[in-house]
């Protein structure tokens, strides 16, 4: 077969079809444009026999050091199942002559679990092949959509017990179709911070984002009479993925964790709507794991992929 490189600087070729594989959604022109940077470089590797983009590549320069992504919760080289290890190898060292004027380039990758086994070890092949080094290994767990119900999922007695009080209670789910979003912050906010977390998107980027992208996030509540006592902000990465970017409760509701019925809800909205897995984040700081984040989520029912992360440092620099 024969291939073709195109590069794209600053958006100057945005093709919006004729892919052969799955594009998600912060590797989207519409949202590169929002993370900032000085530069962007898209690549493409096309199929000249089938005519069809068979990968794709983005990188943010800033500071002569490239980012995939710069803000986002991953970014990384999308490609076909059908592309073999070796043309994905040229693909990425032709990118990357490109990119030689750079002191370096990380590469955050989705989590594995996005991803076929053959396109795993796609990766690690070139990444061997290529020298790069692993910088971050994180921890991600997710939540298969199923016909079972979220009770059944459940990998914890006491999970499953907090689940029923919530039905019992007073408590309601909803999606919130007009957000006030400064609440929604500032609720997240104080969360975050009772947690020793910062919080990492300021509300007019919050505002923007619901603004520009209305198809792709989503707030979700639980409300005890007229209080909101638990916060979901989700994000449609595809038709089938769906990720949970801010989860947030209410410290005096502690006892009955709101967000078991939280997620939930969530997850008979993703059942509702065909998405076939519930991303729920990592449970790890650079690399290091949050255990009472991970069994958490593990008694939710998630199970544990990893999301890694690639340096490549230019040499003669």
């Amino acid at each position: 077969m024969t291939y073709q490189l195109i590069s794209s600087y600053n958006f100057s070729f945005v093709p919006t079809s004729g892919f052969n594989f799955t594009r998600f959604f912060f590797n989207e022109a519409e949202h590169l444009r929002q993370q900032g940077g000085e530069e962007v470089y898209t690549f493409y590797w096309k199929n000249l026999d089938s005519q069809l983009f068979i990968a794709r590549f983005s990188v943010i320069i800033l500071e002569e050091k490239g980012f995939s992504p710069l803000r986002a919760t991953f970014g990384g080289i999308e490609f076909s199942e059908e592309l073999s290890n070796e043309s994905l190898a040229t693909f990425i060292q032709l990118a990357f002559c490109s990119l030689s004027k750079l002191e370096s380039v990380q590469i955050t990758f989705c989590p594995e679990s996005y991803l076929s086994m053959n396109q795993r070890e796609a990766i690690d092949f070139c990444f061997e092949k290529l020298s790069f080094k692993h910088c971050i290994v994180d921890q991600n767990f997710e939540i298969a959509i199923t016909d079972l119900s979220f009770y059944e999922t459940l990998n914890s007695s006491r999970h499953k017990q907090l689940l029923r009080k919530a039905v019992k209670n007073t408590f309601s789910f909803r999606q919130e179709k007009e957000p006030d979003l400064a609440l929604i912050h500032a609720f997240i906010t104080r969360s975050r911070m009772r947690k020793n977390r910062k919080m990492t998107i300021t509300l007019a980027n919050l505002r923007r984002s619901f603004e520009l992208f209305s198809d792709n996030f989503q707030i979700f509540s639980v409300i005890d009479e007229q209080k909101m006592i638990a916060v979901g902000v989700t994000v449609k990465i595809t038709d089938e993925i769906l990720y949970t970017f801010y989860l947030a409760d209410d410290e005096e509701y502690l006892k009955y964790s709101p967000t078991i019925y939280l997620i939930s809800g969530i997850y008979e909205f993703c059942q509702r709507n065909n998405f076939k897995l519930l991303d729920l984040g990592i449970a790890t700081e650079k690399g290091i794991l949050n255990e009472g984040l991970a069994q958490f989520k593990q008694r939710l029912g998630a199970k544990k992929s990893l999301k890694k992360s690639f340096l490549y440092n230019f040499e003669n620099k």
